[in-house]
């Protein structure tokens, strides 16, 4: 093999269309795991914006663009002026690292709270923050006034209780960790609305209380909607679902359908000396700024009510499957949601069979999770769950 060849092992790809695309080998998959490219393939009006962009002046010196200025609008409106500034930034690790380190800056305090299993990047700070293994074993020594606490995940409830009469147990639990575990100097809480490794839903009302006790203890709330966010539950943010007012909100991945840009959201706008650290950088190319423009024309436009339709059927058809013994749990909302089986084993043999049949889903533990693009149709989802329910009766033959 060449010095420049592919660290991975992946199938050549010969074209697509929406969500389905074909491996030079001839064969049909439908893509039930893209959290980048949620118009699709060969989206013809996003293609059309593309060309346009491209044959326009694509690099202004420190500048406000008609593409950038359209997407400041689209930011301030879609989330009801909340926010006073945006940052636009190349990657969300990149949009994460920044708002800690303004959180750090603006209040004096150098912890930052985060929690198991969660994901917010690869470069060196938001890996140390993510609550994942993967991200870390083997690679310290990481970013010190990290403190971890427990994703409120009831099918694996630390406590061992019942979500229909715990009281959010969990959350007092956080606040025993925080009290012994930490110097008790914070400066902010990062989390993020449903977790991305395995699509794991807090119960109705987690969030807002634990914005209330972030600010008894005068630290700022990070919301990570870099997967959630952008139309991933049939609503444009899950930060608006909860009632939450965020200090920062971070957005990503679907933003640019592709394209690389991320961006910060604050409530308070930044002053002149925390400009500094943040000055430079190329999220703001008009380029990106078009994709993202695009992101919200369509998605205003009727795709997020379609992410809605399609997305409870999907998540309905799902439930319908909790009966099968080797399923534990069936979650979602709209177009993010997972099946958990009760071991690993039974999880990856599902997987392989329905990557056989022709579907590509992400795979974690003994999680499948589903993160289409926006624009699967109803056949598709359908055939999905046929297939599902297919393996799982095999799967309870052998």
């Amino acid at each position: 093999s060449s010095a420049a060849s592919d660290v991975y092992k992946r199938q050549e790809l010969t074209g697509g269309e929406g969500a389905r695309y074909w491996t030079a080998d001839g064969c049909s998959v439908v893509d039930l795991n893209e959290m980048r490219v949620v118009l699709g393939q060969n989206n013809a009006a996003f293609q059309e914006a593309m060309e346009k962009a491209f044959s326009e002046f694509t690099a202004p010196k420190n500048g406000l663009s008609p593409a950038k200025t359209q997407l400041l609008g689209w930011l301030d409106r879609t989330t009801n002026g909340q926010f006073a500034a945006a940052h636009l930034t190349s990657s969300g690790s990149e949009a994460v690292e920044w708002a800690i380190r303004l959180a750090q800056k603006r209040t004096g305090r150098p912890e930052i709270l985060a929690f198991w299993n969660s994901i917010h990047g690869r470069t060196y700070l938001s890996a140390s923050l993510s609550g994942l293994p993967r991200r870390k074993v083997g690679y310290g020594p990481l970013a010190p006034g990290v403190v971890y606490l427990p994703y409120p995940k009831c099918a694996d409830c630390p406590l061992q209780l019942e979500r229909e009469t715990c009281g959010c147990a969990c959350l007092e639990l956080s606040r025993r960790i925080y009290r012994t575990a930490s110097a008790c100097q914070p400066a902010a809480v990062i989390i993020e609305p449903f977790q991305g490794a395995d699509v794991t839903f807090p119960p109705k009302g987690y969030l807002r209380r634990l914005q209330d006790w972030a600010r008894e203890e005068g630290m700022f709330v990070i919301v990570d909607e870099i997967q959630s966010g952008m139309g991933r539950t049939g609503r444009m943010y899950c930060y608006q679902e909860e009632g939450l007012e965020p200090d920062m909100l971070l957005l990503g991945k679907a933003l640019g359908n592709g394209q690389h840009i991320a961006a910060l959201l604050v409530r308070q706008r930044p002053d002149k000396e925390e400009l500094y650290a943040l000055s430079g950088g190329s999220g703001d190319d008009p380029v990106a700024c078009v994709a993202a423009c695009q992101v919200f024309e369509q998605l205003e436009n009727g795709l997020l009510d379609h992410v809605a339709q399609v997305g409870e059927r999907l998540v309905s058809g799902l439930k319908a499957l909790e009966s099968h013994p080797l399923v534990r749990e069936c979650r979602g909302r709209g177009l993010a949601a997972a099946i958990e089986f009760v071991d690993e084993a039974a999880s990856l043999s599902v997987y392989t069979k329905l990557k056989d049949a022709g579907f590509l889903l992400g795979h974690a533990g003994r999680s499948l999770y589903l993160k289409p693009p926006y624009v699967i149709t109803a056949e598709q989802v359908e055939d999905f769950l046929t297939a599902m329910k297919k393996t799982l009766q095999e799967e309870r033959r052998g």
